[in-house]
């Protein structure tokens, strides 16, 4: 859903049709630190940042709306919706199983093992990914990174290790250890 949310978003801000955005990424965890990436994401094949100039928009309004979206359905519906969660597994393997489109890509969550990007592996984060169709992924390369979004894709690792701390007595890779920073929660998760 919050990738829905984000192509909403941009569509609207830059007065285009959904479909005219892609390169889409979330970044990390499914939390207050997910990470939007508006610096990789086009519009009509044509960097977001140079169609939408309004950084400030892009950083604050736009970034918050998609990471808090979740927690405002569960605090408005006091519950979280297994509808959203039926939609986003469809998506995901629906993108798995469809050839991506030629320069394009979508996120999912995948195991960070071998990722090009610098990322902590042993953990679940969101990454840009390509498919051939067969049901497979391989992950894209040619992003870029900025100081804005690379502080906020390692907040956002930071807290998934934080989490992986919070089980290690299930992994079998010790005892678990809890310290999970409060306001990553969603709104309604507390």
């Amino acid at each position: 859903m919050n990738l829905i949310l984000f192509f909403s978003q941009l569509a609207l801000k830059a007065g285009v049709f959904y479909h005219k955005v892609s390169n889409v990424t979330i970044w990390g965890n499914h939390s207050t630190t997910q990470v939007p990436d508006f610096l990789n994401a086009k519009i009509h094949g044509i960097p977001v940042t140079e169609v939408i100039r309004d950084r400030k928009w892009l950083e604050e309004e736009f970034t918050q709306v998609v990471q808090t979206r979740g927690g405002v359905l569960i605090k408005k519906w006091r519950r979280s919706s297994a509808a959203s969660t039926a939609v986003s597994i469809v998506d995901a393997i629906r993108s798995l199983v469809t050839p991506t489109p030629e320069g394009d890509w979508f996120s999912t969550g995948v195991y960070t093992n071998g990722n090009p990007y610098g990322i902590a592996e042993g953990i679940v984060f969101s990454m840009p990914c390509r498919s051939k169709g067969d049901g497979d992924y391989e992950l894209v390369k040619d992003v870029i990174f900025d100081d804005y979004l690379w502080k906020r894709i390692k907040k956002s690792e930071d807290e998934l290790l934080a989490e992986k701390k919070c089980v290690a007595h299930l992994t079998g890779e010790g005892i678990a250890v809890c310290d999970l920073p409060g306001d990553t929660m969603l709104p309604g998760e507390m």
